[in-house]
């Protein structure tokens, strides 16, 4: 499965929403994010790395939008005595009187720092069109101008008013720097309402504003322009303290690009697979062209920004990336997209992915709403080695597939999707083994994996056009971060007619594999996270679909493998619902097996027609290190268990006809491909001796070995399991254009099989895949209206074999019974959806929809 993450808040919201017949809009602080800041902002991110749970969170200098009162003039470089004679003068440039008795002004840009503060004394008004000026002393002020200043920040003067400590922010004193030094507003919630740094403090913008000659100030002018940059500023002498000047044009601010020359990035990336300033601290600018925000398995979210040069500022090497992300750790960024930004930060590889590290990382927003550079154009090549030189001059940066894309890989709950350009003719990629090219394949990410609201729900063969993003890598894969979903236009195909299994014959019999996806009963045994915790509404819909897939697309096969539930009772409560419209209850045979979260495998039989006369786990023990315990297996020395899941051997009578079934689950691939494989093998191995054991005492005996085996039909597990266990994978008689089970990444394989020996080979009557789930958006998981039932029950697809018999018993009326003590299950009632669905879908799907291991083909890692 899918890395997938479940918020039960979402779901309690959703269970109202079901009783609703209009759209469900989520509140204004989840649908968005948090407010942006004023373009001044610089961003220090505290040590901590990738995943460290560093108590310190990023410090911001973020500017609020200002009512209109602004820093105007500074002083700072009086002659004399400087700290008698220096002052700060500050107007009104709005319309509206200003209360300024909860406003701060000081030379501290941090709270807590060890300069200084002072507040206006209350009931301080200004008038607009007006200034004031605050100095260090009336006499020293006095002394230069021969009038009064209108606050003091030291007593000199009775009747000039005093300003007032504000240690809550700064302990220290102000004293203005004459090599350079920041001066900052503060509101009455302590947000930098304006700012202003100059000499070789570039603390809010860069370049800062120069520094001036003793006895020269600098001045705003005109006093309402605020850029924020140091275009809004010029030397003044003689200082005007007190008069300001409305009447000029406001300058246009110079790019800071044309004042400071740093690296292109390209230089930084270099042309190879590693950066070529690795592990070098390193100063860019560029423009910010998106951001991905991604949530770990343990609920931390982490943040990365993509940054590309500024357009006409590249290194013009098209072996070099322009583009490099930015990982931010637990911040949420407070720039945008279309800001340029001088970053400084360290160069590092995550998994493959270039990025400046969030240790000691310095963000500083120079310019707003700057135009991005123009996405590139990509078509990448078949060859799966070839990814590798096409992709990586292109990390980071700004890419788009041509219109319109085609769906290879539907929509799933962390918000992505997977297409191929327009040049791919094929209707689908196929990997039957891992060298299969499935280069062509580009996966989709949204802007954020938890709040997909707008995000498309696609399914395969849809049309999508509008793709464009920064691309990322990771899981092995480059990715497009797409930053707008409503920027997407989709051209769906129509909803199929579900595919259903033909009615039996009497003298057939058929056996399905059906892996359940994460059922779980409401019970927390483990009090472990990896273990799903569904709740009441979410295990209903859940039954509901399966009920339907056991009955009207499966058409309740004689015997079910299944795969991936947690409790045996869960299987009798499904029999129990599936039992109207089958005609009997579902015998169920399940046995606990030592799997970390809990999944098992069992099998559910027709006991009109079928006898289980035995089961056992077929559990083994393994040279290779798995870390599996199972406390009903001794391994010796320098061994471990080999299975989690072992396979469960069940004999069965079908009519009178002696049968072994064994239902596996393989180790899935989280950990790696080639991590895995080996642990895959030797399972395959263990399974075919188990079947030789079996034909070497009965040459002729009916095997069926079948089940979710977690790798590609021609992987070397699975040639293994047919080879040595003299076995026929049955689907593989299929044609190539149906032979798959699974979808994932955009990439169609078959990772399930029904495996027969020699005996049963000539008793096929007829073996089918009926795909109504791995082509489908996980939004469909929650849809249980008419046209939507049958699809997306689980994230595989249904393998199902008809087998010819000699002439089967007649069923008794009424239903059968089953072998084990029965529940009874909660009624399931249809579930009315609202005619539209395209607002709270996504809210309930990614409260619903858990991925947290299984079945899933992981590669490379997630962030912990």
């Amino acid at each position: 499965m899918h890395h997938k993450f479940f918020w039960r808040w979402l779901l309690l919201g959703a269970t109202a929403v079901f009783h609703l017949t209009t759209n469900f809009q989520p509140t204004q602080a989840f649908a968005v994010a948090a407010s942006q800041p004023d373009r001044d902002a610089v961003l220090t991110a505290p040590p901590g790395g990738h995943g460290q749970e560093s108590g310190h969170s990023k410090r911001t200098h973020a500017q609020i939008p200002n009512p209109g009162l602004l820093i105007t003039e500074v002083f700072y470089n009086p002659p004399g005595e400087e700290s008698e004679r220096e002052w700060i003068e500050i107007a009104n440039v709005g319309t509206a009187v200003l209360d300024l008795s909860d406003i701060k002004i000081g030379d501290e840009e941090l709270t807590g720092g060890g300069e200084g503060m002072r507040r206006f004394p209350a009931g301080t008004l200004l008038e607009p069109e007006q200034a004031l000026v605050v100095a260090q002393t009336a006499v020293g002020f006095r002394f230069l101008y021969g009038s009064n200043p209108d606050f003091e920040l030291t007593d000199s003067d009775p009747n000039v008013p005093d300003m007032r400590n504000y240690l809550l922010w700064a302990t220290g004193d102000i004293a203005l720097a004459n090599d350079g030094d920041e001066i900052v507003l503060l509101n009455e919630r302590n947000l930098i309402i304006d700012s202003v740094n100059y000499g070789d403090r570039d603390t809010f913008f860069a370049p800062a504003v120069t520094a001036v000659f003793e006895n020269q100030s600098i001045e705003r002018n005109p006093a309402n322009c605020d850029t924020d940059t140091a275009t809004d500023w010029q030397p003044q002498q003689p200082p005007t303290p007190g008069v300001v000047q409305f009447d000029d044009a406001c300058r246009a601010p110079l790019n800071p690009a044309e004042l400071e020359a740093l690296p292109p990035i390209g230089t930084i990336q270099g042309a190879g697979d590693v950066a070529a300033a690795i592990n070098q601290t390193v100063t860019v600018r560029g423009i910010v062209t998106g951001v991905y925000e991604d949530r770990n398995a343990a609920g931390t979210t982490f943040y990365t920004a993509f940054v590309q040069d500024i357009p006409g500022f590249e290194d013009g090497d098209p072996a070099t990336s322009d583009g490099i992300a930015l990982f931010l750790g637990r911040g949420r960024p407070s720039f945008q997209t279309g800001d340029q930004v001088r970053v400084s930060g360290l160069v590092t590889e995550f998994f493959g992915l270039t990025e400046l590290d969030d240790n000691n990382l310095e963000i500083r927003v120079e310019l707003s709403d700057q135009p991005l550079p123009d996405p590139i154009l990509i078509d990448p090549p078949a060859a799966t080695e070839a990814l590798a030189a096409y992709f990586e001059p292109l990390e980071g940066m700004r890419v788009q597939i041509a219109d319109p894309a085609r769906v290879v890989g539907p929509t799933f709950s962390s918000c992505g999707f997977a297409v191929v350009s327009p040049s791919v003719t094929t209707p689908r990629l196929f990997r039957r083994v891992l060298a299969d090219p499935i280069g062509q394949v580009v996966p989709i990410l949204y802007q954020s994996d938890q709040f997909c609201d707008g995000f498309p729900h696609v399914k395969t063969g849809d049309l999508v056009s509008g793709l464009v993003g920064p691309l990322t890598y990771n899981f092995d894969q480059f990715k497009i971060v797409q930053q707008a979903g409503d920027e997407l236009v989709v051209t769906a195909e129509p909803l199929v007619e579900p595919v259903a299994a033909p009615a039996l014959q009497p003298d057939q019999i058929s056996i399905a594999s059906f892996n359940v996806e994460n059922y779980f009963d409401l019970i927390d045994d483990t009090g472990d996270d990896a273990e799903p915790k569904p709740l009441e509404l979410e295990l209903r819909l859940k039954q509901q679909k399966l009920a339907a897939a056991l009955t009207q697309t499966l058409g309740c096969p004689t015997l079910v493998a299944v795969q991936e539930v947690e409790k045996g009772t869960l299987l009798d409560e499904l029999a129990l619902l599936a039992a109207p419209g089958c005609g009997f209850t579902y015998t169920v045979t399940h046995l606990e097996s030592a799997d970390v979260r809990g999944i098992d495998v069992a099998l559910m039989s027709n006991p009109n027609v079928a006898t289980v006369e035995s089961a056992q786990l077929m559990q083994t023990c393994t040279v290779l290190e798995t870390g599996v315990s199972d406390a009903r297996t001794d391994c010796p020395a320098g061994q471990d268990v080999l299975f989690s899941r072992p396979p469960l051997l069940v004999e069965v009578l079908v009519a009178e006809r002696p049968f072994t079934l064994i239902v596996n689950h393989f180790k899935s691939k989280l950990g790696g491909e080639a991590e895995t494989a080996p642990w895959r093998l030797a399972q395959a191995n263990h399974v075919a001796g188990l079947v030789t054991n079996i034909l070497v005492q009965n040459p002729a005996a009916n095997v069926v070995v079948l089940g979710d085996f977690n790798d590609y039909e021609l992987a070397p597990p699975l040639l293994a399991l047919a080879q040595n266990g003299n076995m026929e994978n049955v689907l593989l008689r299929l044609p190539d254009e149906t032979r798959y089970s699974y979808v994932f990444g955009g990439v169609s394989q078959l990772i399930d099989g029904i495996f027969i020996t020699p005996a049963l080979q000539d008793d096929v009557a007829d073996v089918m895949i009926l795909h109504v789930n791995a082509d489908y958006p996980d939004a469909l998981a929650v849809d249980v209206s008419p046209a939507a039932l049958p699809f997306k029950t689980t994230d595989h697809d249904l393998p199902l074999l008809i087998l010819n018999l000699d002439a089967l018993p007649t069923p008794e009326p009424g239903l059968g019974e089953t072998a084990v003590p029965q529940p009874t299950p909660s009624p399931i009632e249809p579930i009315a959806q609202p005619e539209e669905a395209s607002g709270w879908v996504w809210w309930l799907v990614a409260g619903l929809v858990v991925l947290v291991g299984g079945t899933a083909v992981f590669f490379g890692r997630k962030r912990s």
